[in-house]
């Protein structure tokens, strides 16, 4: 049985639901900032896992770039001119530790490789692309095609295994270090206001902008603009237009539950699209490699990162959203950042540094760097 994509974002937006029921009524949950998506997509490739023993079935997740692009868009819009000028530092700043970290973690499964005398491609799997990018990213490095069946399947359930791994890390990490900092200043966005006016306009954005954000994609542009990319510079080029020209209000209510709709939906799709059960096809070796990769960037992210960023609340943030986008797919920090902000306020900022980092300037290095290693 092949459901339509309709019929799989219905499911989808059930267990979504399902999930942030569930974190509502457990305390744990809430405590350790465990994500409503995180619970509600595992929950879903569980119980897929267990119908596929009776009957076959085909989703369709094609919409995941619309989710993605979308979001990113409302990440432009956020940024007016004058914040973009003032914090790019900070951004590049936090590229530049994402390029170190890749280097370092090539060069760490390198040692550990070299020493129990692995192959190329186990060296590489474990490095960072099984860490920072995920199996997906192995289109880009055709090299890698070479390694065969098994490398490839050694990659997917090397990167399954990170997403989950990742997002639970970032977030312990930020419950340790929100108690060196004060949050209460973050922001406590209003409700959204629409009228019929209002919200075809926003409707038109968003429509109008996802579809001209996936273009560089659909022209084989992605290794250097993919729909993350598409939709943040295409959303900052219509923020400065908008306030330059003052001919729409970007009102931050609006934009705000437009683009966490797409998050919540990115993040869903990205939890529920993976066959739960390669977990369990994972080598003892590589599980070997993943725990002392977690150590020492957990470790650089509490002592050094966290330090850097002046060990404000936006450095809690940054220091967390590290451990996630380096270690596991995009997904990780992403639902990290939506759950801390629901739980302790907004800090605007954090979207404009981490996610366009991680998501997507990081994989136009990361290519590079793994072909290096490869």
């Amino acid at each position: 049985m092949e459901l339509s994509v309709i019929q799989t974002l219905a499911l989808l937006i059930a267990f979504l639901i399902i999930g942030y029921t569930i974190k509502k009524k457990v305390k744990f949950l809430v405590d350790n900032y465990i994500p409503a998506p995180l619970i509600g997509g595992l929950l879903f490739t569980i119980v897929l896992a267990i119908v596929k023993n009776f009957i076959t079935i085909k989703l369709n997740f094609s919409a995941l770039p619309i989710f993605v692009a979308g979001f990113f868009l409302s990440i432009g819009l956020r940024i007016d001119f004058n914040t973009f000028k003032k914090n790019i530092k900070l951004q590049l700043l936090f590229l530049i530790t994402a390029i170190c970290v890749a280097l370092m973690q090539n060069i760490v499964s390198f040692g550990i490789g070299k020493i129990f005398g692995k192959s190329a491609y186990d060296i590489v799997i474990s490095g960072s692309l099984g860490l920072m990018g995920d199996h997906t990213l192995a289109g880009i490095v055709p090299e890698f095609a070479k390694g065969g069946k098994e490398a490839v399947q050694s990659l997917t359930s090397f990167s399954i295994l990170t997403l989950y791994v990742g997002t639970i890390a970032g977030s312990l990490l930020f419950k340790k270090l929100k108690t060196k900092v004060d949050l209460s200043g973050n922001l406590r966005i209003p409700a959204p206001t629409f009228n019929p006016m209002e919200f075809l306009q926003h409707a038109l954005i968003f429509v109008g902008g996802v579809s001209v954000a996936l273009l560089p994609n659909q022209f084989g542009l992605g290794k250097y603009i993919n729909p993350a990319g598409g939709g943040f510079m295409l959303g900052l080029i219509l923020r400065w237009t908008f306030d330059s020209t003052k001919v729409y209000e970007v009102k931050a209510p609006n934009i705000n539950l437009l683009g966490n709709y797409s998050l919540s939906m990115l993040l869903i799709t990205v939890f529920s699209m993976f066959d739960i059960t390669m977990i369990l096809k994972i080598s003892p070796y590589n599980l070997l490699v993943m725990i002392i990769q977690l150590a020492w960037l957990v470790a650089l992210s509490y002592y050094v990162v966290f330090k850097l960023y002046k060990k404000n609340p936006l450095a809690s943030y940054v220091a967390s959203g590290l451990v996630g986008f380096s270690f596991g797919m995009p997904a990780s920090t992403m639902s990290n950042i939506q759950c801390m902000t629901e739980n302790e306020g907004a800090l605007p900022l954090v979207l404009f540094i981490v996610p366009p980092v991680g998501a997507w300037l990081i994989n136009i290095f990361n290519s590079s760097i793994i072909k290096l290693f490869l």
